[in-house]
């Protein structure tokens, strides 16, 4: 009994900031950006909240809409009673209570769902979908909703050239349904490496009390060690691909498309390097958003299949990595 995926969606702020925009709050210029990142844009919510593009995003998806090649694999309009789970990554939510996963489930009227966050930071897509479709094999649901949504543009420095330059704001959405006569998801791997180094890292900020006695350790925005995050990202990502596909007993060659997370071009480049695949079976979408954490790998996945390269039968590996520190890989086959 397969978890295969029957739709996605996506949804970008309507605000586009293009890489000249960026010379008005730090020493940089677009070429620079460009050159060392794979990035020319990014999106930012100046009106929109986490909870408008998640809504934006899951919408697109429910309307299953024939995105997969010719549209021969098109479900047709998803009713909302059909989805049983709702899992809702992020880093950036718009309130702690209510969940943003009830915020979208009272929303959009799921009445059905049984919804919650996950918090994986950039590997939070490749987490969410890895513990829905375990929960949809155990206890039977049909239907599951994951969405992968971030707002990072109110946690970036935007005095601090080596992160402002790199995030934007941005949702994606799949869903998945339990199919016993479709292979859909055919393996996973996912893993966790201890940060020693605070490599990746945001604090929080708390209203004080009168009787705690700590102090604010991190400020609440994005902190990167550029350098130590690019040498985990190409290690983690080969290993999570190596064994996922050993899991599976499948070659690198039997894969049709990669779906990276879209953290910088260079990273993409090296992997490809590494195990001789061609840059063209690499879905690339970074340059028009940036890295948008839990929502990258749902949004580029979205960006490959309403392409129409994807036909039935082929193989997919989603692959993901970031703070805590964390890696998964999926192979999925359409």
């Amino acid at each position: 009994m397969g978890v295969r995926i029957i739709a996605t969606g996506k949804a970008l702020p309507k605000l586009r900031v293009d890489n000249d925009r960026i010379k008005d709050f730090v020493d940089t210029d677009s070429e620079w950006i460009t050159s060392r990142t794979g990035i020319e844009a990014r999106h930012v919510a100046e009106e929109e909240t986490a909870l408008d593009i998640s809504v934006q995003a899951a919408r697109q998806a429910m309307r299953g809409d024939g995105i997969f090649g010719a549209g021969s694999l098109g479900v047709g309009p998803i009713d909302t009673s059909d989805i049983g789970l709702l899992i809702f990554a992020t880093v950036t939510p718009d309130m702690l209570v209510p969940s943003m996963g009830a915020l979208v489930k009272k929303e959009m009227g799921l009445e059905n769902a049984i919804s919650f966050d996950l918090n994986a930071a950039c590997s939070g897509f490749i987490f969410g979908t890895w513990v829905a479709e375990s929960l949809m094999r155990t206890a039977g649901i049909k239907r599951a909703l994951v969405i992968g949504s971030e707002r990072l543009s109110r946690i970036v420095n935007w005095e601090d050239r080596g992160t402002c330059i790199l995030f934007g704001d941005g949702a994606g959405a799949v869903i998945l349904e339990l199919d016993p006569e479709k292979p859909g998801i055919i393996g996973f791997h996912i893993q966790n490496y201890d940060d020693v180094g605070d490599a990746l890292t945001c604090g929080m900020s708390y209203k004080t009390t009168p009787f705690t006695k700590e102090t604010q350790k991190r400020p609440m925005y994005l902190e990167m060690n550029g350098t130590q995050v690019f040498r985990f990202a190409v290690g983690a990502v080969t290993e999570v691909m190596e064994k996922v596909l050993e899991k599976t007993g499948l070659k690198v060659t039997d894969i049709n498309y990669f779906v990276p997370h879209q953290a910088n071009i260079r990273i993409i480049s090296n992997v490809a390097q590494k195990f001789n695949i061609p840059m063209e079976k690499f879905q690339v979408s970074i340059e028009n958003t940036g890295n948008t954490s839990a929502a990258s790998v749902p949004m580029a996945l979205d960006d490959l299949l309403r392409s129409g390269k994807v036909k039935a039968g082929d193989k997919v590996m989603l692959v993901g990595f970031g703070g805590g520190l964390s890696a998964g890989a999926i192979i999925m086959e359409f």
